[in-house]
């Protein structure tokens, strides 16, 4: 499968924060609950609301901060 450029930061993203969501998720469920018998369907649940709330935020986000990080770029 080929993706076209235009579209790669999109994917990168969706990636990225598929992955970083997982990981907070996971540590944070842990340190609330622990292992218990319910931890799997606890932290599925909670990565799911996490997913769907940083996905929309870093897609608006990241552009915006791309285009203020490059105002203060120079080349040396």
């Amino acid at each position: 499968m080929k993706i076209q450029r235009k579209h790669e930061m999109k994917v990168v993203l969706v990636i990225m924060v598929l992955i970083m969501t997982s990981v907070v998720t996971f540590i944070g469920t842990i340190k609330s609950m622990g292992f218990s018998y319910d931890f799997v369907t606890t932290w599925l649940n909670s990565w799911f609301f996490s997913y769907i709330v940083a996905l929309p935020v870093v897609m608006v986000v990241m552009p915006l901060t791309k285009k203020t990080v490059a105002k203060y770029v120079v080349d040396k």
